[in-house]
Parts: C-alpha cells; sequence; structure tokens
C-alpha cells in the first residue's frame, strides 16, 4: 500500500534540472576563437548540482556545443519540465556583439550580444570568406527557447540562467595594468562586434511569458570584458562560474542566490576584476 502510493505521487514531484556548456578549446584556426577555460567551468559545476540534487543534467563542451545541438537541447529541456520544476541553464565560452539587423535594440545601440558556439566563426573572413553569423547564437534566438521553458515551469517553477561571457566593446589597454598578465590572455570576448555581409533575417523576440520566475545573470555588463580568474588551486574558471560554485557549496536556493547578487556579495571576494561588474535582471 505504502509503495503504491509512493510510485503514485512520483510523477508529480518537482525535478531539479540543469543543461551546462561550456567551449575552451575553439578551433582557432577555423574559426578565429582563442583558448579559455569555458570547459574546466562545467566540470566544476556539474558535480556540485548533482550533490544539490539536480538529478537531469545535460552537459555540452567544447566540439559538442554546436549552435544547432544547443538549440536542441534547449528545446528537448522545455519538453521536458513540469509545472514547479527548477532549471539552471550555464553557458560558458566567448561572447560578441553583433550587428542588430531587425532594430529592436533601440535607436541609440547598433548591435544584438551574441554567445559564441564552438562552429561559430568570429568573423566573415573565415570559411572561404562566406561567413555570415548563421552559427553565432544571437539574444534574439535565445530568448524565445527560454521563454518555452519559463511557460512550461509555471508559476510554482524558477529559472536560473548564467552566462559566463562578454560582449565587449570599448575597454582600454590601460584599465587592465594592474591584472595577472597570464589572465589577461583568457578574456572571454572581443571588442570587434561582428558586421555580417547581407542581412540577417532573426525575429525581434516578444516579451517574456508570465511564468516561473526567470533570472538571469551575466559576468559583466555589455561594454566590458570578463576576465578569468585563478583559483587557489591554479586552475583557471570563468569569474562567473567560480562564484557559483562558492553558493553551490551551500545550497542551490535561487533566492538566495539571487540577493547575493543583487546586493553585490562577491564584492570582496576578489573573484571580479575591478573592471567588469556581473549583471542580474529578474523576469516574473
Amino acid at each position: 500500500m505504502i509503495l503504491l502510493l509512493a510510485f503514485s505521487v512520483m510523477p508529480g514531484l518537482a525535478t531539479d534540472r540543469a543543461l551546462l556548456v561550456g567551449i575552451g578549446k575553439y578551433d582557432r584556426m577555423k574559426t578565429g576563437w582563442t583558448l579559455i577555460h569555458g570547459d574546466n567551468d562545467v566540470a566544476l559545476l556539474s558535480p556540485l548540482l548533482r550533490k544539490r540534487g539536480f538529478g537531469d543534467i545535460v552537459v555540452l563542451t567544447n566540439e559538442q556545443a554546436t549552435k544547432a545541438r544547443i538549440v536542441e537541447e534547449l528545446t528537448s529541456l522545455a519538453k521536458r519540465c513540469q509545472p514547479g520544476d527548477r532549471v539552471y541553464f550555464h553557458f560558458s565560452g566567448h561572447g560578441q556583439p553583433i550587428r542588430d539587423d531587425n532594430h529592436d535594440e533601440g535607436p541609440s545601440k547598433k548591435y544584438d550580444e551574441s554567445i559564441i558556439p564552438y562552429d561559430a566563426c568570429r568573423d566573415s573572413r573565415k570559411m572561404n570568406g562566406t561567413y555570415t553569423g548563421q552559427y553565432h547564437l544571437i539574444d534574439d534566438e535565445l530568448c524565445p527557447l527560454l521563454d518555452a521553458v519559463k511557460r512550461k515551469l509555471g508559476s510554482g517553477g524558477e529559472l536560473f540562467v548564467a552566462v559566463d561571457a562578454c560582449f565587449s566593446r570599448g575597454i582600454q589597454k590601460d584599465e587592465m595594468t594592474d591584472i595577472d598578465p597570464d589572465l589577461i590572455r583568457y578574456i572571454r570576448g572581443t571588442s570587434h562586434a561582428f558586421t555580417p555581409p547581407g542581412r540577417i533575417t532573426v525575429k525581434s523576440p516578444k516579451e517574456f511569458s508570465k511564468g516561473a520566475t526567470l533570472t538571469v545573470v551575466t559576468a559583466c555588463r555589455e561594454n566590458e570584458r570578463n576576465i578569468e580568474y585563478k583559483a587557489p588551486s591554479g586552475k583557471i574558471y570563468g569569474s562567473l562560474s567560480f562564484y557559483i560554485s562558492l553558493l553551490l557549496k551551500s545550497d542551490a536556493d535561487f533566492s538566495r542566490w539571487r540577493k547575493s547578487f543583487s546586493d553585490k556579495a562577491y564584492k570582496n571576494r576578489g573573484i571580479f576584476q575591478s573592471i567588469q561588474h556581473p549583471s542580474i535582471e529578474i523576469y516574473p
């Protein structure tokens, strides 16, 4: 009788799910992107999430993390989600501004943000001069994918998104003189905005639907560079990823995490460089 009851309630139990994407070993000759340590990040976070009760964890690293595969896994995640679940989505890799062809960013801003999958190229000179930005994952494309998850989770669910990349435009060299020269080699993005030949036809995303609370944290603002962090162990990680690993060592309470970022509790940790400022946005 007790056994039957246990099985009868299991389908209604909330599940903690995670999709972790970490790219460090970009193919520089093919795409132009330099080595970073995004794969270290997901190797650090995955066991900590599992320890905190996340039973559905999908990890994509390096060549697995193509644009098509990231989109596929986000779509699959939305299909698996049930009302009341908690979901964590993490991206560690390069970031780049890309020309805003649908003009949804407003008159004063000419660029969308994009995260860089394994197969995205740094500029249009790649792929024998034929690259047009088709493998960049633009914010206009990412938002509907996250919205599908948000809707499925319902008002009792939570979706926490962490982007350990930068969308850099214009940080000056002399602002980085107090940073370990070894770490300056590992900047997660570029000040070179991608301006594709021809027009990119991506629809402007709608506002997020009502549903789960969506929290988006980024390692820095859109006009800043994201410098990696050398841990006491000597291993190099993304600054945001390492900070989240410290939060995970205590719990996986997204409400506490939101407060931590809102209150800037990370400021005295020495993880983020003085030239970068983590950001947080919350969508009810």
